[in-house]
């Protein structure tokens, strides 16, 4: 998809009849507006928030850290929630860190999924995914991003390049091969990137973040003719199946409407539409294109029509519809609407 940018083009001429010309010529083409087409800004995987460490708490088995860009302002910064899945690394070294190492006055940097829950506090709290220390003096790359097979990054402005002085290693520290890190979500850390679009860089360290927590959550769902939708169970008209890939595929009308949405589809462009309040999203069969907030989000998945019923990937509910999943002991879908 390509939106377009209008550029107007403005001549300040001096008064002279080469410069009545060139107006004359100017008139000739209507001062036709020329239209350059811009890619589209696809929304980040991981977000990102930096400053200083000003204050650490723990107690009951966890350790919190107060992170704030601008000291002076009272309500500024940003908790984060420092738990066992968190990785803690050092921009410098890039190893990884306990969490014994921080200490106020260190500038750190969190990365956290754009689904994260946040608590909107005062200010926000959430658990971040990776948390690195900045202890650097020199200007270190650091991404992390979900990469597809052509190893570019899920906003489509980095294109990796592995050499063979790039490390790969999982977040146990286990080497990788460069073939295991494609479609995977990955924390790079870089040095120098080309001047291109997308950019290139070749990678002085690939860490394949964790991913079999959510695998592991789409194995257990064992329940496929049911859902729990804030604390309601619902008895599904259309039960979910898995496709080819083994990708669960999750009967949209019925669901969305469970959620609030109203649900409309258009026979002549096989798309359905969700609305609820301000909270607008399309769907169109046969196409990984699904758009939040007007924006452009794929799935790796399209949406089938099924026995005339819209199916949409299992991912749908957290990459698009931003609602809590989780799958009960059961193999039930539990739902949590923020």
């Amino acid at each position: 998809m390509k939106k377009y940018l209008s550029l107007s083009l403005a001549a300040v001429l001096a008064l002279s009849p080469a410069a009545a010309r060139a107006s004359d010529r100017l008139n000739e083409v209507n001062m036709e507006l020329i239209s350059a087409p811009v890619e589209e800004v696809q929304m980040p995987d991981y977000l990102e928030y930096r400053g200083k460490i000003v204050e650490i708490n723990e107690g009951n088995g966890y350790v919190s850290i107060l992170v704030k860009e601008d000291e002076e302002e009272v309500y500024s910064g940003m908790v984060f929630h420092i738990g066992e899945k968190t990785l803690l690394l050092d921009d410098d070294t890039r190893d990884f860190l306990t969490i014994d190492k921080l200490e106020e006055g260190m500038t750190v940097t969190g990365y956290y999924s754009r689904d994260t829950i946040m608590l909107m506090s005062m200010p926000p709290q959430l658990s971040p995914n990776v948390l690195v220390l900045n202890s650097s003096e020199e200007i270190r790359g650091v991404m992390i991003s979900n990469f597809d097979e052509d190893l570019l990054s899920g906003d489509g402005g980095l294109r990796l390049n592995i050499s063979e002085k790039t490390v790969i290693v999982d977040t146990k520290g286990n080497e990788l091969d460069k073939e295991e890190i494609k479609g995977r979500d990955l924390l790079v850390f870089y040095t120098i990137v080309q001047l291109s679009y997308p950019g290139q860089t070749s990678p002085d360290k690939i860490i394949v973040l964790d991913q079999e927590e959510k695998m592991e959550a789409e194995r257990q769902v064992e329940l496929l003719d049911k859902i729990n939708i804030d604390g309601r169970e619902i008895v599904l008209d259309r039960q979910m199946y898995r496709d080819e890939a083994g990708v669960l595929m999750i009967p949209l009308r019925q669901i969305g409407e469970a959620l609030g949405y109203e649900v409309t589809w258009d026979d002549e462009s096989r798309s359905v539409e969700l609305v609820k309040g301000a909270h607008w999203t399309l769907v169109t069969i046969g196409e990984d294109s699904y758009n939040f907030a007007r924006m452009h989000i794929e799935l790796g998945r399209a949406p089938d029509l099924r026995n005339s019923t819209s199916y949409v990937p299992y991912d749908f509910l957290q990459e698009v519809l931003r609602v809590e999943v989780e799958v009960t002991e059961n193999g039930l879908i539990k739902v949590l609407q923020e």
